[in-house]
């Protein structure tokens, strides 16, 4: 069922279509998450720094082991040209508690990301439509009976 979903793209008409250049639209969401999430810049690098060593992701470059304030708020900056490590996207996301980064990303594909109460409604019609599709099949063998 999952796999039937993830193909399914977003019909796009003709003046939103998408730009591949997401770098500025993900520190922005970025940076509205992090206004919004109800911690202090100081809480959101401790949280994570915590989930990282929690899970093994390594979040800077060079000797430092730790994220710093500085480079969050460089990574919140849409004006500064620097790249956000893949890794660290998930480790943000997880941190805030919002998806907002990967649904920037995968919109720029015509998709998006989806929560748990919108896969059960997708499950809830995708079981509906087999339903009625089995329903269709039982009238017919009716009518041939």
């Amino acid at each position: 069922m999952a796999d039937k979903i993830m193909r399914t793209p977003i019909q796009l008409d003709l003046f939103s279509q998408p730009t591949l250049n997401v770098s500025k639209a993900i520190k922005a969401a970025m940076a509205d998450d992090a206004r919004d999430c109800g911690m202090s810049r100081e809480q959101l690098v401790d949280r994570m720094n915590d989930i990282a060593e929690r899970h093994g992701v390594c979040l800077t470059h060079g000797n430092s082991q730790r994220l710093t304030i500085d480079t969050l708020e460089k990574w919140l900056n849409v004006s500064d040209p620097r790249h956000i490590p893949l890794k660290a996207l998930t480790v943000f996301c997880a941190a805030v508690g919002r998806w907002s980064v990967l649904d920037v990303v995968a919109r720029s594909l015509g998709l998006m990301v989806i929560g748990d109460r919108e896969q059960k409604m997708l499950a809830w019609a995708e079981a509906k439509i087999e339903v009625q599709r089995k329903s269709r099949q039982i009238r017919k063998i009716e009518s041939e009976l």
